[in-house]
């Protein structure tokens, strides 16, 4: 029997055919954006914001240099490469959901015209790629009911919606967990190489994309 998830408040029977057909259908993506490097940990570079285009972040050349300077102060250090969505408790006031919100308020504040959540998600996804999940409008809306009651148990942190708290709340579950790692497994051992290399993503990004199949 297949392993079930429940993400953003829908039960996924098969999330390993959610997967597998998201690997054969986007294995550009996998090759160029996932699978490219995170780079140097407090350097973002124009090759890498550029990157993000695969996945029709449309950032253009002007955007684009924006990314690179703003990023010259942005604060790397205070949320390592390797962080991850799993250690981010956002009821801690100084932990790393903290920080890492932090980090994308950095962009998020003195964004342009133009340059808004997605965009901003996409590019910082593949810097911390186990910390930032890729929000574009299709989970936003899928994690509006789920990040509006994670606001009303986080009321300290003052938001309408906590997207992120949501997210984090899929990949610690338990029962989510197992069939990640069943997944995962089955992914690794797929004939298909194209479906291999899902089995590569942290489980930040496979929840993503099976959240972002079923919405």
């Amino acid at each position: 029997m297949p392993s079930q998830m429940t993400v953003a408040g829908t039960t996924v029977s098969d999330p390993f055919t959610e997967l597998s057909e998201y690997g054969i259908r986007y294995g550009g993506t996998l090759a160029k954006y996932d699978l490219g490097g995170s780079g140097q940990a407090d350097v973002l570079t124009t090759d890498e914001v550029t990157r993000t285009r695969i996945i029709a972040s449309r950032i253009s050349k002007v955007e684009c240099a924006w990314f690179v300077e703003r990023a010259s102060s942005a604060p790397w250090s205070a949320v390592p490469a390797d962080a991850s969505m799993v250690d981010a408790d956002p009821a801690e006031s100084d932990g790393l959901y903290a920080a890492g919100i932090a980090l994308y308020q950095h962009f998020r504040t003195a964004a342009p015209r133009g340059v808004a959540i997605a965009k901003i998600h996409k590019v910082l996804h593949l810097k911390r790629p186990a910390l930032i999940p890729i929000l574009d409008s299709r989970l936003l809306a899928a994690y509006a009911t789920a990040a509006a009651e994670a606001a009303r148990r986080h009321p300290h942190l003052g938001a309408r919606r906590l997207n992120w708290a949501a997210i984090r709340e899929d990949i610690i579950d338990e029962s989510n967990a197992r069939a990640l790692a069943d997944v995962r497994a089955r992914l690794a051992s797929d004939e298909d190489a194209t479906v291999q290399v899902m089995a590569q993503l942290t489980d930040l990004r496979l929840l993503d994309a099976v959240a972002w199949r079923a919405g």
